[in-house]
């Protein structure tokens, strides 16, 4: 429901008469110069006929010859409805009255702030039909909304923050296009929960993401107009059994958390974060070992059972981790795959066949700002380190989780 409008005022008041009755505001700005100020008090009169008051304020503009000045007091008109508490669906612009840079800037003011624009034309006009509307004849052309075309840009944007990761911002864009007054406004909000759903799922909090996606009603947005949206909301939908299995998981090496931290390792290098991306590599091989030991031998590298170790390299394996603190026997990365060769596990004995691989690997990691020096990871060092991942054999490339494309 309108409850205000701000109009630009011209030397015909029949226009605005018409405007004014046809949405009924309870509050106008209206924004007038020097010359056609004089036209408020016949506006008024005229509205007051068909039965309907209002109350207004004028803002004049001293000179309509300069662009800028017209700018700056079009965005006075606007102050006075923002100071009256009204939001932006409440208010729509009417541009149809004042020069050319008073309309001009008035609507330049409108699209700021995410207003409507209406606009008043006719069936008739003077100078066979190129002049004035007629009175009597006019038309109002009702919620004219610049945000539905000028959104073009901003979905531009939205879609390359979300693909190069930077989650946050695309959100906050599209919590920006929100307060634009925009058409298909549910349809935009819905997107803000997929975005912020994949945010929480970068960042490992599997639970969040889930309930975001749940938030998005992603049913609903598969009816959505746009097939670009629809087409983010399917990929989104193909990954959500794996969001619920990693929300559901206890927090125990396992071997989609594997797969989905070795995803984000990807993004991470895709953003040029190499140590971060490093970082995370050295996680994906350390849970190889845990969850192995776990799933297939039962044991826990946080506290081993003595008599689950193989007897051959039980003496030196408990004397060499056995925590004098706790009593537990607790095996760090490499002891861990020395445990599972022991076993005699293929995992184990394929790690230990490129352990002086992975001790240059391990070296140029340690040396990372992220771990114990001052030097960044190379780019190839990411390489050759994703590489040593997959020659295990453990899992392939194209298991790997990955977050599908936007583009709206």
């Amino acid at each position: 429901m309108i409850k205000a409008m701000i109009i630009s005022v011209g030397g015909t008041p029949a226009p605005i008469i018409k405007s004014i009755t046809e949405y009924q505001p309870e509050f106008v700005s209206f924004f007038a110069s020097q010359n056609t100020c004089d036209q408020v008090s016949e506006i008024k009169k005229g509205i007051n006929g068909a039965g309907h008051t209002i109350k207004n304020e004028i803002t004049l503009v001293d000179d309509v010859n300069d662009l800028y000045h017209c700018f700056s007091k079009a965005e006075e008109a606007v102050k006075r409805v923002r100071s009256k508490g009204f939001n932006n669906e409440e208010v729509i612009v009417d541009y149809t009255g004042g020069t050319k840079n008073m309309s001009v800037a008035l609507a330049l003011s409108a699209v700021t702030h995410g207003f409507s624009f209406s606009y008043v034309g006719g069936t008739e006009r003077t100078k066979d039909g190129v002049g004035i509307v007629i009175d009597g004849k006019e038309k109002v052309c009702k919620n004219i909304n610049p945000w539905d075309f000028l959104a073009i840009d901003e979905r531009k944007k939205i879609s390359f923050l979300f693909n190069t990761y930077q989650f946050k911002a695309a959100n906050a864009l599209v919590e920006d296009i929100l307060g634009k007054n925009i058409s298909h406004k549910s349809v935009f909000k819905k997107l803000g929960f997929l975005i912020d759903g994949y945010y929480s799922w970068d960042i490992f909090k599997h639970g969040e993401a889930a309930g975001k996606f749940e938030r998005a009603r992603m049913e609903e947005l598969l009816e959505a107009d746009d097939e670009r949206i629809r087409s983010f909301t399917k990929a989104t939908i193909q990954l959500k059994p794996q969001l619920e299995l990693l929300s559901r998981q206890q927090r125990q090496p396992d071997r989609l958390f594997i797969l989905d931290i070795f995803s984000n390792a990807e993004r991470r290098y895709e953003e040029g974060k190499i140590d971060d991306a490093v970082v995370r590599l050295y996680r994906v091989v350390e849970m190889l070992a845990q969850e192995r030991l776990l799933n297939k031998h039962g044991i826990d590298t946080g506290n081993v059972s003595e008599e689950k170790i193989p007897q051959q390299v039980r003496d030196e394996f408990v004397s060499k981790y056995k925590d004098k603190r706790d009593g537990k026997i607790k095996a760090p990365q490499n002891a861990a795959f020395g445990l599972l060769e022991a076993l005699g596990d293929d995992l184990g004995k394929e790690f230990n066949k490129r352990l002086s691989q992975f001790r240059q690997i391990q070296s140029q990691r340690n040396h990372s700002y992220l771990v114990h020096g001052f030097v960044c990871a190379k780019e190839n060092t990411y390489s050759i380190f994703k590489e040593f991942i997959l020659d295990l054999n453990i899992f392939k490339l194209d298991e790997v989780i990955v977050f599908p494309r936007l583009n709206i």
